[in-house]
């Protein structure tokens, strides 16, 4: 085949790398590339005189533009399912938002329309992921895998002086010997 009769066009521009549109509607796999807390006047109400927001950017790929996210403070039970979807505890006193940071979760999102005209994605629901693990599990040395526990137990053990059926080798000398 002679490649040269194609053409030399340039790259199209979904090939680029460069974010070229907005993330589909459906459910995606984000990681949380940022994390803040805003003050935001459409958020700001009786239990949030405020406006504190929790606002996250989310990343699907470098194909799509990022996500970004905003939470109000005071609506706790969003705030929660982030969490459960990021796979942390939730927030209880003093937390640190930016424990997020780096954190895959799953998310459904649908393409939605401000009241100014512009498009947005919206992020309809936060997946929840498996429960986090208990701290202690977490923070626990790695558990060692079969052949990790027999190399340990071999090299404590004084290394190769312990092979089986040693004992059978005078047995075996004998009935080869004397079959000779």
């Amino acid at each position: 085949m002679n490649w040269d009769e194609f053409g030399d066009d340039d790259f199209e521009a979904g090939d680029s790398g460069e974010p070229q549109g907005f993330v589909p509607d459906g459910t995606h796999v984000t990681q949380i590339k940022w994390v803040g807390i805003q003050n935001k006047d459409w958020a700001k109400n009786d239990r949030n005189p405020e406006g504190k927001v929790l606002t996250v950017k989310l990343e699907v790929s470098a194909k799509y533009k990022p996500v970004w996210e905003s939470i109000p403070c005071h609506q706790r039970g969003r705030v929660e399912q982030l969490c459960r979807a990021a796979r942390i505890d939730p927030p209880r006193g003093e937390w640190d938002e930016r424990e997020l940071k780096g954190k895959m979760a799953t998310v459904e999102t649908v393409l939605a329309l401000s009241k100014a005209g512009s498009e947005f994605v919206k992020v309809v629901s936060w997946k929840p992921g498996p429960e986090p693990l208990p701290k202690e599990i977490r923070e626990s040395a790695p558990r060692k895998t079969l052949p990790q526990k027999a190399k340990a137990e071999f090299v404590a053990g004084g290394g190769g002086d312990d092979i089986p059926f040693l004992w059978m080798a005078p047995l075996l000398m004998a009935l080869l010997g004397g079959a000779a």
